[in-house]
């Protein structure tokens, strides 16, 4: 599981793997240790849910140091079996809109040579077109 922070979204991105086992209703964590101390430590978490979202397809809620992401375990089965790239959804985040994403990881158009994804999704314009790296 990737994410990226960019200003008010957050962008997930998961391999074949980890999109099966969330359309069985496991979670998926993961953390980064800035610093020595057990408070410089940011987790992340996505969870499928059956109850709770109030209609909402997904949910996320910071407590402390930790992200916690809240998903339909519906939303998250159909999107594993469809051909559908990602999930979305945007939420009040206190007079800003937050913006979540889940995205199916695909692989690179034009990849390093360092680089190696034999887990992610194919890339329907993969032969198709180019991008070359600086």
């Amino acid at each position: 599981m990737k994410l990226r922070i960019h200003q008010n979204s957050l962008r997930f991105r998961f391999d074949r793997d980890e999109v099966e086992a969330l359309s069985r209703g496991e979670s998926l964590a993961a953390a980064v240790q800035i610093g020595p101390g057990p408070t410089q430590r940011f987790a992340y978490c996505v969870a499928p849910v059956v109850e709770g979202l109030g209609g909402a397809t997904l949910r996320a809620r910071m407590e402390g140091l930790a992200l916690d992401v809240s998903v339909s375990a519906d939303a998250i089965r159909r999107w594993h079996e469809s051909p559908e790239l990602a999930l979305s959804a945007e939420q009040d985040s206190g007079g800003s809109t937050l913006k979540v994403l889940l995205e199916k990881d695909m692989q690179r158009l034009n990849p390093k040579p360092e680089e190696e994804a034999p887990n992610v999704y194919p890339n329907p314009l993969f032969g198709k077109a180019r991008c070359d790296h600086p």
